[in-house]
C-alpha cells in the first residue's frame, strides 16, 4: 500500500475474551484511542474555551476569528491546543504507509504552521509584531498562517470522510449502534467542515457577515473535526472492556 491509497477496511478489535484479560496489544489500543478522544475533546472545546475566556478576562465582543485570540489573553490556549493537536497528528500513524497517513501529516505540519505563524493584526490594533513578523514581514506570515489554515480544514475533512467509509465497513457493532449509523455520523462530520469551507469563500467574497464570518466558519469547521475525532476515540467496548 503507497501513501496515496486510501484505507477502506473496517478496523479489527479484540475479542471480548482479550478484552477481559488485556494484554499488552489491548492496553496500548486503548491508548491510542483515548488519545484519538482527547484530541476530539479538545477541537471541541478550542473555540468555547478562547472566546468565553477572552470574554471573561477582557470583557467586550468576541473577535473576528479564531486567529485573532493569539492577540489576547488565550493566545497560550490557541497556540498549545494547535501545537498538540498537530505533533499527534504528525505520530499517531506515523508507521502506516496509506493515504490517512499522508493527509495526517499534512494536517499536523498545516495545524503547527497555524499556531507559530500568526495571523496579521486587526486595523488600528495598538499590539506590536512579533519577532517572526519583524523578521519576515507581516503580510507574509500572515499569508503562511490562511494557506496552513484552509490546509489543515481540508485534510481534516477528508480524514472524517474516511472514518465514515471504514466504520461503514465494520463487521460488529459499535457501542448499541450500527456500522450504518457510525458511516452516516462521520459523513455528516465531515459535511459540516465542507459547508463551513464554502461559507467562509461564499462570505469572503460577497461580505455578508463580514464581522464574523470567520469566526463562525472556523468555529464549524473544528466542531465538526472534533465531533468525529471524539466519538472515533470513544469505543467503549474497547476502552472498558467486557464490564
Amino acid at each position: 500500500m503507497g501513501y496515496l491509497d486510501p484505507q477502506t477496511e473496517g478496523p479489527q478489535r479484540p475479542s471480548e475474551e482479550r478484552l477481559a484479560e488485556p494484554d499488552a496489544g489491548v492496553l496500548y489500543l486503548r491508548s491510542y484511542l483515548l488519545m484519538r478522544a482527547v484530541i476530539g475533546f479538545i477541537g471541541l472545546a478550542l473555540p468555547f474555551a478562547l472566546v468565553l475566556g477572552d470574554l471573561a478576562l477582557e470583557g467586550g465582543k468576541p473577535r473576528g476569528s479564531l486567529s485573532e485570540y493569539f492577540y489576547t489573553g488565550m493566545r497560550d490556549v490557541f497556540v498549545g491546543a494547535l501545537c498538540v493537536t498537530g505533533l499527534f497528528l504528525l505520530t499517531y500513524k506515523a508507521f502506516e504507509h496509506n493515504l490517512d497517513n499522508l493527509l495526517s501529516n499534512v494536517a499536523g505540519v498545516a495545524a503547527l504552521g497555524v499556531a507559530l505563524f500568526c495571523t496579521d493584526r486587526t486595523a488600528g490594533a495598538a499590539i506590536a509584531l512579533t519577532p517572526l513578523q519583524e523578521k519576515l514581514g507581516e503580510i507574509p506570515v500572515a499569508i503562511v498562517h490562511y494557506t496552513c489554515a484552509a490546509v489543515f480544514i481540508v485534510c481534516l475533512g477528508i480524514i472524517s470522510l474516511y472514518f465514515g467509509i471504514r466504520e461503514g465497513n465494520r463487521t460488529e457493532l459499535l457501542g448499541r449502534r450500527s456500522p450504518t449509523f457510525w458511516r452516516r455520523f462521520h459523513f455528516t462530520c465531515a459535511a459540516v467542515i465542507g459547508v463551513a469551507v464554502v461559507f467562509i469563500a461564499v462570505t469572503e467574497i460577497t461580505g455578508w457577515l463580514d464581522a464574523y464570518n470567520l469566526l463562525i466558519g472556523e468555529t464549524l469547521a473544528i466542531l465538526g473535526f472534533g465531533a468525529s475525532w471524539l466519538m472515533k476515540g470513544l469505543e467503549l467496548r474497547v476502552l472498558l472492556g467486557s464490564r
